[in-house]
């Protein structure tokens, strides 16, 4: 079975990561959107030597231990529960403005 080209979500804590865990081998991309009120704590937990001045848009990518980041955010928490899952299928993580999450997967 070929696997679907995307899935779009929006965060809703636990029961999105459970969703996820489940239907992760059956993509190729997840777009999760995140509330737009993240940006700016996104912002600062992903580019923390950042200018106070600087413009807020994200655009940072790596491996699932970028979660570990952003996890630390209040009602971010349960992303923790993605690292594990996305690192045994190899997946990469992408965090953008507005606040998105994109799970890649090979």
């Amino acid at each position: 079975m070929d696997k679907e080209p995307q899935l779009r979500l929006t965060w809703h804590g636990h029961e999105t990561a459970e969703f996820i865990a489940k239907f992760i081998s059956d993509v190729k991309e997840i777009k999760i959107g995140l509330p737009y009120d993240y940006n700016h704590a996104l912002f600062h937990a992903l580019c923390p030597d950042a200018s106070t001045a600087a413009v807020e848009d994200l655009d940072v990518s790596g491996g699932p231990e970028l979660l570990s980041k952003i996890a630390k955010i209040g009602g971010l928490e349960e992303i923790e529960e993605l690292i594990k899952v996305l690192d045994d299928v190899n997946a990469k993580v992408q965090i953008v403005s507005p606040p998105m999450l994109i799970i890649s997967c090979p």
